[in-house]
């Protein structure tokens, strides 16, 4: 999943081959009906087989067939035309462990290339929940951290996803409603300030619980994985409702406080993302060939195709790396370059080159955290203004050289904690700084004494950092760059 994803966007000769070879392998594998998993036939109800693994194998393979390899979507193929007949689907939900989580296999293979209706309908025949989709419609919190057939965390999300492809594929608007009843409980109930999901597979996880403190061993919150899987709902959304802003912002809190802070420099991926002591997780600090770090790798090698979105008539403009992107639009070619430090920096600019005039529609994210409205010029002359949480539309033609520009209004906020986790006697608060949450070094357990985010100054030598005064020996950091230090993102704060 990693590596081929990230050969979607760059070649890599030593990577390529890897991949490559690892396919070759699985070929010479496959059995003469098309079997490819690791496990004999028999054995797919044991352990996680049947669900976990398979999902896993299959979006590997459809990522190294979106990369250039030949031979991904064919190994897939046969094996799905044996899956979509195998003599153990009456038994895989319930049967196999997590066996839910297999739905998300089949219905992306049916987007891929060679997908057939089966691929579809085997969901909707063995894995479907009617009892399910009516109580996500309802917001019924109860399914989601009592969910009764296995481990109710955030691997349910994936089976969101799945649910959400049903609707594409069928245009049946039960799954659509069902599914922006799940957005919200999730949303509303199991998201930390920051994005992080609050949920994990063991322990007990109520509505608005928001643990910080780890119950046991792996009963962290912030699983790396949940996050990868909210990326993915969220884009899916996008896809269908491009003007809704909350998706972007859903799929930027991912990638900041999550996907890049879960990764310790070239070490390693964390398994949680714990918000309060220090960075790894009670049981063992890095992952070692986890579920996190294939779905971390996952995220990570796809980070390019959730900053633009393209449309019949233009493109969107949902994140501010600094990135360049060619599209074809009617009969012209458009380059649209994107440049600025963002986060460390509010300014971006956008470049327009093109041979000839072309007309489009080229929409820029006024993102739900900004302090108030932004404005937006076109070659130095305000063109624009428009409120947080929307899209501003330029529509015109445009020529080579056209100059973008606009500051994003970003401001500190401090977020009061209601979970678990409260300290008799004070107030807990975290603190973000636009889409960044911001973590608070020098001690876990830190009492601040301040009026306000009128006390917190940023450094002037140090892009997003923070000095309190008052308090010298803590500052606030970007949480992605907590590496050993204690922690919290979540102190206590008295009013002076």
């Amino acid at each position: 999943m990693g590596a081929a994803n990230t050969l979607r966007w760059m070649d890599h000769v030593e990577l390529r081959r890897w991949m490559n070879e690892l396919i070759d392998g699985i070929e010479e594998c496959r059995a003469p009906n098309g079997y490819i998993m690791a496990y004999p036939e028999d054995t797919i109800l044991e352990s996680e087989r049947g669900a976990y693994t398979r999902a896993w194998v299959t979006h590997g393979l459809i990522d190294a067939g979106y990369a250039g390899n030949s031979k991904a979507f064919d190994l897939l193929r046969g094996y799905y035309d044996w899956f979509d007949k195998c003599p153990e689907l009456p038994k895989l939900l319930r049967g196999a462990a997590q066996g839910v989580q297999g739905m998300i296999a089949n219905t992306r293979m049916y987007f891929t290339p060679q997908g057939k209706p089966e691929d579809i309908q085997v969901i909707q025949r063995y894995y479907q929940e009617n009892y399910w989709l009516e109580a996500m419609a309802e917001r019924d919190t109860e399914v989601i951290w009592q969910y009764p057939y296995d481990r109710p965390h955030n691997y349910l999300i994936t089976d969101l996803e799945a649910y959400l492809d049903l609707y594409r594929a069928t245009g049946d608007t039960r799954y659509f409603e069902a599914m922006k009843g799940a957005w919200d409980v999730y949303h509303d109930n199991w998201e930390h300030v920051g994005g992080s999901i609050a949920i994990t597979e063991f322990g007990q996880f109520p509505p608005k619980s928001y643990r910080l403190v780890a119950q046991e061993p792996f009963c962290e919150t912030g699983e790396t994985c949940g996050s990868v899987f909210w990326t993915r709902f969220n884009q899916r959304f996008q896809m269908l409702d491009p003007e809704k802003e909350e998706y972007a912002s859903e799929i930027e809190k991912s990638i900041y406080n999550v996907g890049l802070a879960n990764q310790v420099r070239s070490s390693g991926i964390i398994y949680h993302a714990r918000l309060v002591g220090q960075k790894g997780d009670l049981a063992v600090p890095l992952c070692t060939n986890s579920c996190c770090e294939g779905q971390g790798t996952r995220l990570l090698g796809s980070l390019p195709e959730y900053i633009y979105s393209l449309t019949d008539d233009g493109i969107y403009v949902n994140l501010y790396e600094p990135s360049t992107i060619r599209w074809k639009h009617a009969s012209s070619e458009l380059t649209l370059t994107l440049s600025g430090s963002f986060p460390h920096r509010p300014d971006v600019k956008l470049h327009i080159t093109t041979a000839a005039p072309a007309g489009a529609k080229i929409r820029i994210r006024v993102p739900g955290w900004a302090a108030g409205a932004m404005s937006i010029n076109v070659n130095g002359a305000k063109a624009a203004t428009a409120d947080p949480a929307s899209y501003i539309t330029l529509d015109r033609t445009w020529s080579n050289g056209d100059i973008i520009t606009f500051r994003l209004p970003m401001e500190l906020k401090l977020t009061r904690y209601i979970g678990l986790d409260k300290i008799e006697g004070h107030e807990r608060f975290a603190l973000e700084y636009g889409p960044i949450l911001l973590a608070l070094v020098g001690s876990d357990s830190a009492v601040l004494k301040i009026e306000g985010v009128g006390q917190i100054k940023p450094d002037p030598d140090r892009p997003l950092r923070f000095n309190i005064d008052g308090h010298p020996d803590y500052s606030y950091i970007p949480y992605w760059n907590v590496l050993s230090e204690p922690f919290t993102c979540f102190p206590v704060i008295d009013r002076a």
